[in-house]
């Protein structure tokens, strides 16, 4: 008897740390947002012609601060998916206009990706130790218009 009790015990502890731990950046929500977002939504970069291309709604999620910052308003608040602009659009219908992603572009993100960066964001939005995406063809900083 007392050996069942202290694998409830343990077992209680296990699910209750489990679920308050955060859902993993890098592992989760990095991969959708490389996939499906980055595209568009990151820093000025040169394209093949010497056009500088800027982010679509000057919104740059391939870094930490531009994730969190937005253009108009927070893009993303820590432990408030309604209040995350980047959660709204991409929990719009479909036939929205301002649905993320737009139609053509890249497939909606899967309700297990919705979930995750609902989660994510609920647990507080912690991006961990990364640093952002860097591309090749970037344009510097004190370049950008």
């Amino acid at each position: 008897m007392e050996y069942y009790r202290k694998f409830i015990y343990i077992l209680i502890i296990v699910i209750i740390t489990s679920n308050s731990r955060g859902i993993d950046f890098k592992t989760k929500v990095l991969p959708m947002l490389e996939k499906k977002c980055m595209s568009c939504h990151r820093e000025p970069y040169k394209t093949n012609f010497g056009r500088t291309k800027k982010p679509k709604g000057n919104l740059i999620l391939n870094t930490p601060e531009g994730i969190k910052k937005g253009d108009n308003g927070k893009a993303i608040v820590a432990n408030n998916p309604s209040g995350s602009s980047i959660y709204r659009r991409v929990t719009l219908e479909k036939n929205h206009d301002r649905f993320m992603p737009p139609q053509g572009k890249e497939d909606p993100l899967t309700e297990k990706e919705l979930k995750d960066l609902e989660n994510w964001i609920k647990k507080g939005a912690d991006t961990g130790d990364w640093k952002g995406k860097t591309f090749k063809n970037t344009v510097p900083k004190s370049v950008k218009p």
